[in-house]
């Protein structure tokens, strides 16, 4: 598995290398304690794992590992395996009972999501997050595009409120599309054959919440309103065949669709909450890509590391992140 999509040209913004130095100054959600460099190595370790953990929203093996962190082994005179308690000062990762809940929310409103329960999770967000979707709250400056990472999906990396509110409808739309009972071709003409009563009543109601996204999409702005017209011609299109799942517009009714969305929502919850839009793992793991990237530019050379195959004062090797995640699993 990846961890980082690497732009184009293979070189990350200078913006995230000057965002790694805010690493030494953790915490965020997840707090450094320790005036020992030991303690402090094996602390911020810790504090990546549990911070990347809670990032993603993974609130029960946070829980587990931030518990396991407060204890260490150490061996008796007879060499045998003891559990003893960290002291208090060595204990680098922590979070407080409101940060856990916010996890195990977050988390909640990615299943939902994932398991196409759109409304479920929107309710949440009004509930517990209302900044992502409030019209009140201030748009990002960026418009909508298609995401960077390849999932062509509109607006797919900004926080705009609007967009994101979109997004969650139109995707609602699409699992309510996924469930209706549709067997043919919409009838275009007063010759086509007429459709059954499931079909028609089906076919009624997802034409209603087209016209209801409809509706946000003309109180969008220009250009907005002209991107996410077209994003609501192809899904509507769904209706348009008899077999969706092998359509031009089949992308829709994907899994990447789903897990688009949800990475997108807690992207802009993390952002909302004044947490980072990226674990710092994989911020450091930016930084690592980059720095050597510099060096390479720089013709760089180097005594021998380990792990890495060069001879003293040779220029390092290219580094390829997914090549040595490969070689190490």
């Amino acid at each position: 598995m990846s961890i980082v999509n690497e732009p184009r040209g293979g070189r990350y913004p200078q913006r995230d290398m000057r965002e790694c130095e805010e690493l030494a100054k953790i915490p965020n959600n997840v707090g450094l304690i320790s005036t020992n460099g030991i303690s402090f190595c094996r602390c911020i370790k810790r504090a990546l794992v549990l911070d990347y953990l809670t990032h993603h929203g993974y609130s029960a093996t946070a829980r587990v590992f931030a518990q396991g962190s407060t204890v260490t082994a150490t061996h008796d005179a007879d060499g045998d395996e003891v559990m003893r308690p960290v002291d208090a000062a060595e204990t680098t990762p922590r979070l407080s009972d409101e940060s856990f809940r916010q996890v195990d929310l977050r988390q909640r409103i990615r299943t939902h999501i994932l398991s196409g329960q759109i409304n479920d999770a929107i309710e949440l967000l009004e509930l517990h997050f209302p900044a992502v979707l409030s019209s009140e709250t201030s748009p990002s400056t960026s418009k909508p595009h298609k995401s960077l990472t390849g999932t062509e999906f509109v607006a797919s990396t900004t926080l705009n409120p609007a967009h994101l509110n979109l997004n969650l409808r139109i995707l609602a739309f699409t699992e309510a599309f996924r469930a209706a009972p549709l067997n043919r071709v919409l009838p275009t003409t007063a010759d086509s054959p007429s459709l059954d009563k499931d079909d028609d009543q089906s076919t009624l109601e997802l034409l209603a919440k087209a016209k209801k996204l409809s509706v946000l999409v003309h109180m969008l702005p220009s250009p907005d309103r002209a991107t996410y017209s077209k994003e609501l011609e192809n899904v509507a299109g769904l209706l348009a065949y008899p077999d969706p799942q092998s359509s031009p517009v089949a992308k829709y009714l994907s899994k990447e669709r789903r897990e688009a969305v949800a990475n997108q929502i807690n992207t802009a919850i993390l952002y909302r909450i004044g947490l980072p839009a990226v674990s710092h793992l994989e911020l450091v793991t930016r930084y690592t890509v980059t720095l050597w990237s510099f060096l390479q530019d720089f013709h760089a050379t180097s005594p021998s590391l380990k792990g890495v195959k060069a001879t003293d004062g040779s220029e390092l090797p290219g580094f390829d992140l997914q090549q040595f995640l490969n070689s190490r699993s």
